[in-house]
Formats: structure tokens, C-alpha cells, sequence
């Protein structure tokens, strides 16, 4: 009958699984190193054991084993087979039959299923309730994902699921018959695996017990053993083969072989050609001691190498329907570390070889004829990836060695090893070299100094020819007329070697790694190979390489020449040529020989005012370049020395220094106090010598230079920076007129330049040695006060006090003014003096003044006819002028 779990679409099955999941409450373990999507590859007989997937005891929830299962879908896309251990499924009323039927329905659709019916299933102490149990589960449509029915376990391994022969073949017989019943032949039933104690034996009784047992049976009539099943269960726990001396075809794993061929191809068994179902294979490592202490217990390297092995034998073994490998996970028996992942879920390497079908090592072997070398390619590059997974999950840093194992074909045994670190191996290297033959040879990867071994053995036919030289040259000879061909010898068998330029070809003994090829032309190319050669022929070319022999340089060009100092001149040109060994250069006289690639020369030792021509030519072993250039220069001669020093100090902190420059070819002057010189440009004729202080005395010489030297020294001229001037004294003030007033003063000093009067707004600046000053421009009354200072080039001194002085100024004019008659003749005219610098007073009638002294206050103005009516103004009056007139005063005499 079809199987549910077959048609369903891949993607409807992942849906359900990860719904089925959630609703158990388990969720999917992230599985470490899986590789791309579709990148594995379905495998029909190689399967996997997942041990315990639900927990009876947690409400059937997935353990971590049945988490693991579902989460490594390259695990369950490599696999055909799997063995499922159905424990607890004969409780049809519990959760396991909902549990078992979610995770079938989870499962890869193109993966076959196993199920394990053993005493976690239901006891065999009634094999009849055993029979019943098996039958209720194998008719039911929950469990209709399961291609092939196992009964029991191991029933031969003494302790605990042995059954005793009779015991065995009743369960056998009444179960086969129950679900055949049922299922028709489309309902497949295993004999429970068999270990290696004496399986043979043992079967044979129990397929002698069913044939004289009838009554166990209600549906079928079982004369024997192979007519009660369709497939017989073995568990091959054989001993491990030694990847490192195994010399085994690929595919053959011999160990496996000798046990499962007596049941698949012995023909004096009953049995032989019955289907076989390998239910439980494997190799363990070591347990807590960690040394591999028997045949079936190996290294994690070794463990991955069986597996390879075994399944790539299993492959095109006849008869063999299916072997599942023991197991997905280790589960806490440190007797029993099969499985691809480790307790904790550490990835193994055996996983690799489970999905990859290799162990990390080396693949695709090849012999490659024209290198003489054996080639492979490594399937995981660890140095790359940076390491692997260990059981502890930690990674390891990696990088890679690779052991070349090889052997004449017939040969037991591996004989010759050799390492290296790249992905080739040449031939060369095996001394003695190798006799003509074939071989067989295998790749083992080393990191960490763990072995990881190639998948694969190769073979190959050593024909006898020398390994081909490596890394040719070329290298033309300075004298453009050969070149030195030059290679690295791989071989130890070669005769000699052939070197050809594609016209002509010459031969070097064995063991040369140079050929010298002569009588060329210069500047001309030429093209090598270069191949070993012996009895049995000649190995691959190498090259070409070329070479071009060397030319005459050519000429350079941009001479040019500069003097440098009095005694020498730079040469220099531009370097047309790239094969030049060295230049000359020429004065015309003699030559010198300088570097190749150099671009100037200095000529030195020359004299003052001499005059040279230089040219500049290349050469090498060739020959020389034609003459370049004509270049000139003259040295120079020392410069006159300058003249007439004179030294001035133009402020109070510095000197001038002056000279007349005497030369035309100086680049300047030194001007020197005797302790430190200043240095200024040609044609200068001039120095201010600043930053010195006041009343410094100081002397100066100058000369003159230029490349040639320096002239002597002209004679000292010396100079003394003035000093601050003395304040002036007696600073007096007196007016000499109405408009100016005379500022006098007292000389303290004999260095001023000059004198300063300032009335506190503005200064005058009168010249040295004088000691007055007239004020003028004043108005008439003016108070003005003045203070003088010397000053010179380094200053001025301080001010002396004020003098002051006021302009004089006309008297005030008089007040209360009155007149009054004394008689008919007289009257009497009266005022008051309001000033104190009067000489007079003047009294005006209109017609006539009368002047009368200085501080007069009334004057009788006489001769009057009776009745006389007149007026008086009064004015006062001094040498400086006149003050306004009074108003008039009247009255009239008696």
C-alpha cells in the first residue's frame, strides 16, 4: 500500500513538522557545519540510527536526539534509511502513537524508515501479546511511514535482549504472521539484527525451530527462516580498518566484507541471497581512557575513515537493501561514542563523511603526466575555514600538512611516505626514484597532528619519464652577445636536458640548472625552453622565457654645467638609456667614470677663473654611447675688498656702517664687529647695525665674497650711540608784549640735538645750544605756562617744572560815573577806578579831553557860561591802550 508520508510535497512536510513541533513543545536544535541547500545528495542504503526521539516520561515530547534529527535536514537528505527505535508505541492509548506519527510526517519525504520493535517496545515473555502489539502498530495508519519492521534486537548478544534460539524464532514466526495479515506483502518484516557471535549458528537453529513449530503461525505456513521475513537484520560491529597502511580498492571495506558475505553470497547457507538490512553498524572511539583498546574502537579520523569506507562497500554490496549507521547522537555511555555528534551535540568528523562522503581530507587524486607529480584537491580546506568542531564544541586553528601514502599496486601495504604543504606532490621526491610500474597511493590531511584521511585510493602507472624542471629564466649577458638560461632540476632520473631556442636545441648534462646560449647580436630577442630527458623519454617544456641581449646605450643629452664653488662645476645631464653600466665625463683632457643611472657629476680642484668644457657620453659591455655636450663654465675669482668705511649712529640703539663697493663679481658683503658678522647681497653698500644699547661704542669691517673666497678686510670705522641728554635748568617766563611771551632756560647738557618747549598743547622745537624761546600770537592777557627738554638720538630728557607768564592787557574802564554843578561856572565830574594798571584817566565833553593821573576819581571842568547844559564819558588808559568810554554824564551849571 503507498506510504502517506511519500506523496506529501517536500514543502507540506516541512510546515507540518515545524507545526507538529510547536505543538509539542520541543523546538529544533541549530545544527553546526551544514553546507548549502542542495548540495547533498540522496544515498539509497546509507542510513542512520536516531536512538530514543521522544521522551515517555515528558508527554512524548522530542528528545534531544529527535530535535537534532529534524533540524539536520542534510543528515535526513543523505539518508535512504532510517532506524527509528519505536519504544513505548505497543501503549496505543498513550501519547507516543500521536508523537511517532507527527515526527514521520516531519521526516524527508524520500527517506525509508526502519521500525525497531525490541524490548522497549513490549516483552517477548508471551510472544503471542508481542506478536499482537507489533501487528496493532503496523496495521495502523499512524505508523503508515514505516517501510520495514524489525523484531528485536540483537537477540544473540548475551545479556540483555538475548532470547534463546526457540524463544527468538517463536517471536519471529507469530509476529511475521500477525502483520503480514494485515499487511500483505507490502508489510516487510527483518529479523532483529544479529551480532557477530556466531550469527550463522544462530540463525540456523531459530530457521530450524520455525520449520518444526507450525503451531505458532494462524495465516501462514513457515517452513523456515527465509520464508517467515523478507530481510535478515545484522549488526556488523567488525573490526576497524588502518587508513594509514590499508591498501584497499576504493569502496572495499574488507573487515565489513568477510562478515556480511557469508549472508549475502555463501551459497551453502540456507539464507544466501536473502535481502540483508545492516540495522546497526559502526566504530566507537575510545572511551574515558582515550586509547583505541580493540578492533572496533579507533580514532575520530579513523572512525570518519570507516564510515566512508563502509558505505561507499555497501553501495555495490548484492543483496544489501540498507545499513544504518549506529548513531545520530551519543547518549551518556562513554562505553559507546558512536554517533555523528557528541553528547552535547559537538559536531563529529564522521558527519562529514556521512554527508560529505569524505572526512575533511583530500579528493579527486590524479596523476598529472607533464608535471611528473601526484595532484589532489582538498575538500575542506580547514587552514582556510580556520578550524574544525571537537567534541567540546571549542574550534582548533588549523593548517594543513598533507601525507602522501604510496605503494606498488600489489603490495600489502603501504611502503613510501612522504609529506608536503601544498596540493601537489612531484615524483622526484621519492629516493631511490621510483622503478617504471604502477602504484597505488592515498592522501592523509594533518592539522593539529590529527590525521584526517583521504577518502580514496588511487592508482597510477609510473611510465619512467624525468620529472620537468621549474621555475626557467632568462638572463642576457652584459656583453650583448649571450644569454644564461637558467631552471630548477625536478627530477632525480633525468639524463640530461634539452634547451631549445624553437630553431636549435642543445643539451646540459644531468643535475645542470644553466645553459649558456652564445654568439647572439646585441639588441636581439630570443625565446627558451627548457625540458629533462632520459632512456624512457622526455618530460614536459618549460617556458618559453625570453630575453632581449643588451644594445649600446643610448647618448645622453641636456648637458649642462654650473659652477658650484671657486674650485669646482657640476655636470649634469639627462639619462636617455636603461642598459647603461656607467657614464664618462670628459673635460677634454682627462675622463672620469661615474655610476650608471647617475644624472651629474661635480669637478672639482679647479682654479680660480678657470675656464672648462665638459661632455658627457654612456657605455656597457657593449660599447659607448656617441660624445654629448659641450658644456662651459669659469670658476670665479675672489672679489675686491670694498673702501671707505665710514660707521654713523643714525638712532640711540643703532649704527649704520657704510662702505664703496670696489668689485663686480662679489655675491656680497660681511659686515663684522669683531664678535659676530651680518652678511647682505651684492651691490650693497650699506648696514644699519640695530639692537645696541645707548652710549655703545662699537666698530665695524666689511668684506666682500663670492664662490672663490672672500677679500681682506677693510679698516675699523667705529662709532658711539648717543646717550639721553641732561634736563635743561632755570626755566623763567615773562611777557614781552601783549601778544608774546619769552621762555628762557639754562643748557645742562653738550649732546642734544635740539630743545622741545611745550605749553602743555603743542611743542616747538628749537636747535641745539639754544636757550630762549619767544611765544607769540597771544591774545592780550594770557596765562601761559612752558617746560623745556633736550633731546637727541637717544632720546629726550625730562621736562623741567613750568614757568609761567601773562601777555599784558589795557586798564578796566571806570564806573558810576556822575556829574553835578558847583556854581554858574563849574562842575564837578566824579567816577570810580576799577583798575590797578591805569597811568590816566580821560575826561570827554563832546568836544575836548582832559587827561588827569593815574588813580583820579573826579576832575572840576571849569570856564562855563551860567545855564550851560553838558555831558562827560571817562575813560581809563595805560602803554597797552585805552578801555571803552563810560556813558555820558550830564548835568547843567547854577
Amino acid at each position: 500500500m503507498p506510504r502517506y508520508r511519500q506523496v506529501r510535497p517536500r514543502g507540506l512536510s516541512r510546515v507540518l513538522a515545524a507545526l507538529c513541533i510547536a505543538l509539542l513543545g520541543a523546538a529544533f536544535v541549530q545544527v553546526a557545519g551544514q553546507t548549502a541547500a542542495g548540495a547533498v545528495t540522496l544515498r539509497a542504503r546509507q542510513g542512520i540510527q536516531a536512538g530514543d526521539v521522544i521522551n515517555l516520561d515528558a508527554g512524548c515530547a522530542y528528545t534531544d536526539s529527535g530535535n537534532l534529527l529534524l533540524a539536520d535536514t542534510e543528515v535526513q537528505q543523505r539518508s535512504g534509511w532510517l532506524r527509528l527505535d519505536l519504544r513505548g508505541a505497543a501503549d496505543t492509548g498513550g501519547c507516543a502513537r500521536g508523537a511517532y506519527a507527527n515526527l514521520l510526517g516531519a521526516l524527508d519525504p524520500d527517506m525509508k524508515v526502519i521500525g525497531l520493535l525490541s524490548s522497549s517496545f513490549a516483552s517477548a515473555a508471551v510472544p503471542a501479546d508481542f506478536a499482537a502489539h507489533a501487528a496493532a502498530i503496523a496495521c495502523d495508519g499512524a505508523y503508515a511511514g514505516v517501510d520495514a519492521w524489525e523484531v528485536w534486537n540483537e537477540p544473540n548478544l548475551p545479556g540483555g535482549s538475548y532470547l534463546s534460539e526457540v524463544v527468538f524464532a517463536e517471536l519471529l514466526a507469530r509476529t511475521s504472521d500477525k502483520i503480514h495479515q494485515c499487511g500483505g506483502d507490502a508489510k516487510k518484516v527483518v529479523s532483529g539484527g544479529v551480532t557477530p557471535n556466531d550469527p550463522i549458528g544462530y540463525l540456523q537453529q531459530v530457521s530450524t525451530e520455525i520449520g518444526a513449530h507450525p503451531e505458532w503461525t494462524d495465516h501462514f505456513d513457515y517452513a523456515n527462516l527465509r520464508a517467515t521475513i523478507n530481510g535478515i537484520g545484522l549488526h556488523p560491529y567488525v573490526k576497524a580498518i588502518d587508513s594509514t597502511t590499508y591498501t584497499g580498492d576504493t569502496g572495499t571495506h574488507q573487515p565489513l566484507w568477510n562478515m556480511v558475505w557469508q549472508f549475502t553470497s555463501n551459497s551453502a547457507l540456507e539464507f544466501a541471497g536473502e535481502p540483508v538490512y545492516l540495522t546497526e553498524f559502526g566504530w566507537r572511539l575510545p572511551d574515558d581512557d582515550g586509547v583505541p583498546n580493540h578492533g572496533e574502537e579507533t580514532t575520530e579520523a579513523e572512525q570518519c575513515f570507516n564510515l566512508v569506507s563502509a558505505f561507499d562497500h555497501i553501495a555495490g554490496m548484492p543483496n544489501v537493501v540498507a545499513g544504518t549507521w549506529f548513531t545520530l547522537k551519543d547518549f551518556g555511555d562513554t562505553g559507546r561514542r558512536f554517533g555523528l555528534y557528541d553528547v552535547n551535540g559537538g559536531v563529529r568528523l564522521a558527519r562529514s563523511g556521512y554527508v560529505n562522503d569524505h572526512c575533511n581530507g583530500a579528493t579527486d587524486g590524479a596523476y598529472n603526466t607533464d608535471a611528473e607529480q601526484l595532484q589532489w584537491r582538498d575538500a575542506v580546506a580547514l587552514a582556510a575555514a580556520g578550524g574544525r568542531r571537537t567534541d567540546s564544541g571549542m574550534t582548533q586553528a588549523a593548517a594543513a600538512t598533507y601525507e602522501v601514502v604510496l605503494a606498488p599496486s600489489d603490495s600489502p601495504s603501504y611502503t613510501m611516505t612522504r609529506s608536503t604543504g601544498s596540493l601537489a606532490l612531484p615524483l622526484s621526491s621519492f629516493y631511490p626514484p621510483l622503478p617504471v610500474g604502477t602504484y597505488i597511493w592515498r592522501v592523509n590531511k594533518i592539522v593539529n597532528g590529527l590525521r584526517y584521511p583521504g577518502k580514496d585510493q588511487w592508482k597510477f602507472t609510473f611510465q619512467g619519464k624525468p620529472a620537468p624542471p621549474s621555475g626557467a629564466t632568462a638572463t642576457p649577458a652584459a656583453d650583448g652577445a649571450s644569454i644564461k638560461i637558467g631552471w630548477v632540476d625536478g627530477s632525480n632520473t633525468e639524463d640530461g636536458f634539452a634547451v631549445t631556442d624553437g630553431a636549435t636545441t642543445a643539451n646540459a648534462p644531468a643535475n645542470a640548472t644553466t645553459h649558456t646560449w652564445t654568439g647572439l647580436a646585441p639588441g636581439s630577442t630570443h625565446c627558451y625552453r627548457v625540458r629533462a630527458f632520459n632512456a624512457y623519454g622526455a618530460s614536459a617544456e618549460i617556458g618559453p622565457v625570453c630575453a632581449t641581449t643588451p644594445s649600446l646605450p643610448a647618448a645622453p643629452s641636456g648637458v649642462t654645467a654650473t659652477v658650484v664653488t671657486g674650485t669646482s662645476v657640476r655636470v649634469d645631464w639627462a639619462d636617455n638609456s636603461g642598459n647603461e653600466t656607467a657614464f664618462d665625463v670628459s673635460d677634454g683632457t682627462s675622463t672620469v667614470a661615474v655610476a650608471a643611472g647617475s644624472i651629474s657629476y661635480t669637478w672639482a680642484g679647479l682654479a680660480n677663473g678657470a675656464t672648462r668644457c665638459f661632455q658627457v657620453r654612456s657605455r656597457n659591455l657593449v660599447g659607448h654611447s656617441p660624445w654629448a655636450g659641450n658644456a662651459c663654465a669659469t670658476t670665479p675669482t675672489i672679489p675686491a675688498v670694498p673702501t671707505s668705511p665710514t660707521a654713523a649712529a643714525p638712532t640711540g640703539t643703532s649704527i649704520k656702517v657704510n662702505w664703496a663697493d670696489q668689485s663686480a663679481n662679489e655675491w656680497g658683503f660681511e659686515v663684522s664687529n669683531g664678535t659676530t658678522s651680518q652678511v647682505v647681497g651684492a651691490n650693497t653698500t650699506t648696514f644699519t647695525w640695530g639692537g645696541l644699547a645707548n652710549g655703545t661704542y662699537m666698530c665695524f669691517r666689511v668684506r666682500s665674497y663670492s664662490l672663490a673666497g672672500y677679500s681682506a678686510w677693510t679698516a675699523y670705522a667705529c662709532a658711539t650711540t648717543p646717550t639721553i641728554p641732561a634736563v635743561p635748568t632755570s626755566p623763567y617766563a615773562a611777557a614781552l608784549s601783549t601778544s608774546q611771551i619769552s621762555v628762557s632756560w639754562q643748557d645742562r647738557s653738550t649732546n642734544e640735538t635740539s630743545f622741545q618747549v611745550y605749553n602743555g598743547v603743542s611743542t616747538i622745537t628749537v636747535g641745539a645750544n639754544v636757550t630762549s624761546y619767544t611765544w607769540g600770537g597771544l591774545a592780550a592777557g594770557t596765562y601761559m605756562c612752558f617746560a623745556v627738554r633736550a633731546v637727541n638720538l637717544a632720546g629726550a630728557s625730562a621736562w623741567t617744572p613750568y614757568a609761567c607768564a601773562t601777555t599784558p592787557a589795557p586798564p578796566a574802564g571806570p564806573t558810576g560815573q556822575a556829574a553835578a554843578p558847583l556854581n554858574t561856572s563849574q562842575i564837578r565830574v566824579t567816577w570810580q577806578d576799577r583798575s590797578t594798571n591805569e597811568t590816566g584817566f580821560q575826561i570827554y565833553n563832546g568836544v575836548s579831553t582832559v587827561t588827569v593821573g593815574a588813580n583820579a576819581t573826579g576832575y572840576i571842568w571849569g570856564g562855563l557860561a551860567s545855564r550851560t547844559y553838558m555831558c562827560f564819558a571817562i575813560r581809563s588808559y595805560n602803554a597797552y591802550g585805552y578801555s571803552a568810554w563810560t556813558p555820558y554824564a550830564c548835568t547843567t551849571t547854577l
